[in-house]
């Protein structure tokens, strides 16, 4: 297996855990979505890039050290306070699968950390600038995945699918007034994620 096979993998993977979290309300409403769906639909909105990831595709990457607070393992016993420096990656990425996004683009912006504990063990972190996701429901991702699929003719989203989009997920709402609203972050590090 090559290593674009071991990501497309790893990447069904984590969208079935994602989904998961989620899945009894998707269910109970009777609207079961999988990972399959999400990734063919992630792959028709924004095209497929070989090596590349389907979704936060544009990204930045960083290595560093965290030197935990020692006071803090009072509230916790992760490593990460142990008062040691704990390797880190950073992941700095803007939201969608387009690796040629513009930088000024008003989307989300994510950050992903890993840390790299004693002993091997790993620690991770996901979060975004916007002080809510999109969706509520993996059925709204769907759908606003196959909302953005770009029209053969034109080469864009259909406005009108778009707006029929927005018109039937409430639970999109809060993030797309976010967005509108606020400009684009003037640098990753003065981000709130």
């Amino acid at each position: 297996m090559d290593m674009r096979q071991q990501r497309g993998h790893a990447l069904k993977r984590l969208l079935i855990a994602l989904l998961a979290l989620s899945m009894p309300l998707a269910a109970a409403q009777g609207d079961e979505v999988t990972a399959d769906q999400v990734v063919t639909a992630l792959e028709g909105a924004n095209g497929v890039h070989p090596g590349e990831r389907r979704n936060h595709t544009k990204g930045i990457c960083a290595l560093g050290a965290l030197v935990g607070r020692s006071e803090a393992a009072a509230y916790s016993r992760s490593a990460l306070f142990a008062g040691d420096a704990v390797p880190v990656v950073a992941r700095f990425s803007l939201a969608g699968g387009d690796p040629h996004a513009p930088d000024a683009e008003k989307s989300p912006r994510g950050m992903a950390l890993e840390f790299r504990l004693p002993h091997g063990s790993l620690q991770h972190m996901t979060m975004i600038n916007t002080p809510m996701f999109f969706t509520a429901v993996p059925r709204t991702f769907l759908d606003k995945m196959l909302a953005l699929t770009p029209d053969p003719t034109t080469g864009k989203p259909d406005p009108e699918a778009l707006k029929a989009f927005a018109a039937s997920h409430p639970d999109h709402r809060g993030q797309a007034t976010f967005l509108a609203d606020h400009n684009p972050p003037r640098s990753d590090a003065t981000a709130a994620y």
